[in-house]
């Protein structure tokens, strides 16, 4: 019987010490995950979010032109492109505030009634890898909106930003489901190389707004599913922040003859992110226009690491000649 009692003792121990040793791993291993959860947490909490202040700036940057992109030069200085009298114009600039215009019509329109570059205008450019430049454009065949005239999307290329030979139609308007209106494009190169276009569409999908397509060689696109952004927010203008995130902005402007107006989104500029560059979410407005004013065409251009500059059209009344000014934007850090 003692020798009983005593294996029955022994398995006992062993018991409670084998339980005893699985808990206390259980409690470890509990306690790590919730460390490992808890610093993932901290590390998401603390990293801080980027807000611009924006500020005017005093002055015209072109007293007769509208539409405009901005463009680096590698020397520093900064080459405004826009659109002028017989087609898509440029002007040069040390600071990025007073530009000096520069001889010549950088893309011309075809002076043929009906052609569809009879307008051309709404430049935006891309880098090559082979040091050229390539501009994305709009043609139009005739005065007018959706409906009235139909747009589409060509491209040129050039050696030295100043020179272009046409390369041809790039986004067909009546054969992409936009419905004969793909216009004010907005190129970016992606990290990964690949050109997308952001342009106004009048895919009904689109509600008024912004689709896009993708492209490989930036000559053949194809357009991307859903809408960007919906509901008439148009002008679209894109840019990578220092934390990797898409801003893009775009014009809101409320026209009640045209049956939308939306009261409680004030006529101006917006800003909105995004992390993939495809679904974009925190509207925000970046500046409301002056009463009996109207900002088109925004293109933006990083100055520094904190400081980005927008230029834009200004209209004051239909049929009058449009100017360009700018805001600059300084980016703030905050952990709120």
């Amino acid at each position: 019987m003692k020798i009983k009692a005593l294996i029955i003792l022994i398995i006992l121990i062993l018991l409670i010490g084998g339980g005893f040793f699985v808990w206390k791993n259980l409690i470890v291993q509990k306690t790590g995950v919730s460390k490992i959860e808890e610093k993932v947490f901290q590390e998401k909490k603390e990293e801080p979010k980027l807000k611009f202040e924006w500020k005017k700036d005093e002055g015209i940057r072109i007293s007769d032109g509208s539409v405009p992109y901005v463009y680096k030069l590698k020397d520093g200085r900064f080459r405004l492109y826009y659109c002028g009298a017989g087609g898509i114009l440029s002007a040069i600039s040390q600071d990025g505030l007073n530009f000096k215009k520069e001889p010549g019509v950088r893309i011309s329109s075809v002076n043929v009634k009906g052609n569809q570059e009879s307008m051309v205008c709404d430049p935006t450019l891309v880098e090559l890898p082979d040091g050229k430049i390539r501009m994305y454009y709009k043609g139009a065949n005739d005065f007018g909106g959706p409906g009235e005239a139909i747009h589409k999307v060509f491209s040129a290329i050039s050696s030295d930003g100043l020179n272009f030979q046409k390369e041809g139609l790039r986004i067909d308007s009546e054969k992409t489901g936009d419905m004969g209106w793909a216009s004010v494009p907005e190129a970016i190169k992606l990290p990964d190389g690949r050109i997308r276009i952001y342009y106004v569409s009048g895919d009904p999908k689109a509600e008024g707004g912004i689709m896009s397509a993708i492209s490989k060689d930036g000559l053949n696109f194809e357009k991307e599913k859903g809408a960007r952004v919906k509901g008439n927010f148009v002008d679209p203008a894109i840019t990578i922040l220092p934390n990797g995130k898409f801003l893009l902005l775009v014009v809101y402007n409320c026209r009640p003859e045209k049956g939308y107006c939306d009261p409680n989104l004030p006529n101006g500029l917006y800003s909105l992110i995004s992390d993939d560059g495809l679904n974009f979410s925190d509207l925000s407005l970046v500046i409301q226009f002056d009463p009996g004013y109207q900002f088109l065409d925004p293109t933006i251009i990083k100055i520094d690491e904190n400081t980005f500059r927008v230029y834009f059209g200004v209209l004051i009344r239909p049929g009058e000649s449009m100017f360009i000014k700018s805001i600059t934007g300084y980016l703030k850090r905050s952990n709120f």
